[in-house]
């Protein structure tokens, strides 16, 4: 911890000794950094500033547990250093990277009272980088773009061939009907695979709209939600979708086009990995104290638990013998990922190979 965080930590500490009231809630808010005071035994966040809130995407953080804040994914989820600290009683730091922004992590024991109750958890933003650190970013940059040029180009390739094949028998004639038909619909087929692909390569461009500065107006999830769905059972007949939503309306503020784009992966996801046209897919909304939360759980080949911290990262596509064959950039589930942060929610996953798997897509209530 640098000087400053140091000097308000201890005087947040001098507070919390003698009460922990509206004065050191006050000082809370009141204080320059990201900052927040953790129960130090049940891991619960028990007093937030509005620049953690915004760390967090999280405006409703008071009174929730670390892990039902943050998804297993994000730098400050791990329990292991909160315990670290609560046991040992000294302090710990570290640099991560929180949505492109390096920070300095601390987590300090408040002291000054006969056990550790409470603990003080607060980043500090790292020093503008120097000139080789901005190089290097750039070289990250520039890498990043050229994997994404390599896997658009790989992706593209075979449907391409598959249409330009058939295209060039359709040309010279002496089909019969039979294989015209066939010819047609394999064209079709491919053809659809390249419009999902230009989508997902037009998306890539547009994340960083999905900050706290996204647009949002009032939405009602069951309107959002209830025509998406009979879209898909239209589209889908083979598939038992069937939908328990149990609220007459659920609220929020939120962004239509990318909160359709989100839940429109999650079928997506659920429709294409399964070994056939049919099956069975369930789609719920439910409520709970703080958040509304969609859920899609689907009979498909699942995920092995120890692939599915993959499953979110960008271009990042888990390859297995039954799902080979289908096309993606692997931008999908980041995809939800992202819009449900932007909203101040989260997105989780329960899947088992053969068995299937169960997202959920919480979204703070309005």
């Amino acid at each position: 911890m640098d000087r400053r965080s140091e000097a308000l930590a201890q005087l947040l500490e001098a507070a919390l000794s003698e009460q922990f009231a509206m004065p050191a809630n006050e000082l809370i808010q009141a204080m320059p950094i990201p900052i927040a005071v953790v129960h130090a035994g049940e891991l619960r966040v028990l007093a937030v500033n509005e620049l953690m809130a915004q760390v967090l995407h999280r405006a409703d953080a008071a009174g929730l547990t670390i892990s039902s804040v943050l998804p297993p994914a994000h730098p400050l989820s791990d329990p292991r250093p909160y315990r670290a600290v609560s046991t040992s009683g000294t302090s710990v730091a570290s640099t991560i990277v929180v949505d492109g922004q390096t920070w300095e992590w601390f987590i300090q024991p408040l002291k000054g009272m006969a056990s550790i109750e409470y603990l003080l958890t607060g980043l500090v933003a790292e020093p503008a980088a120097p000139l080789e650190t901005d190089v290097a970013r750039l070289r990250e940059t520039n890498a990043a773009k050229t994997e994404f040029l390599n896997l658009a180009a790989h992706e593209l390739r075979t449907p391409l061939s598959v249409i330009l094949g058939y295209s060039s028998m359709l040309a010279q004639g002496g089909l019969s009907a039979e294989h015209q038909k066939l010819a047609g619909s394999r064209i079709f087929e491919k053809t659809r695979q390249l419009s999902r692909l230009i989508m997902d390569m037009s998306l890539v461009g547009r994340f960083d709209e999905l900050g706290p500065s996204i647009a949002t107006e009032p939405i009602d999830l069951v309107e959002l939600l209830e025509p998406m769905i009979k879209d898909q059972q239209r589209r889908f007949p083979d598939l038992a979708i069937d939908t328990r939503i149990d609220v007459p309306s659920a609220p929020v503020r939120g962004n239509p086009y990318w909160l359709r784009l989100a839940i429109r992966e999650l079928f997506d996801n659920a429709i294409r990995f399964r070994p056939g046209p049919t099956g069975r897919i369930d789609v719920t909304l439910t409520e709970a104290e703080r958040h509304w939360s969609i859920g899609v759980l689907d009979d498909g080949f699942g995920v092995d638990p120890q692939m599915q911290g993959q499953l979110f990262k960008r271009f990042a596509r888990i390859e297995t013998e039954e799902n080979r064959h289908l096309v993606g950039m692997g931008i999908g589930l980041y995809l939800v990922q992202e819009v449900a942060r932007a909203h101040g929610g989260r997105v989780s996953v329960d899947s088992r190979p053969g068995v299937g798997s169960e997202f959920r897509f919480e979204l703070p209530r309005k």
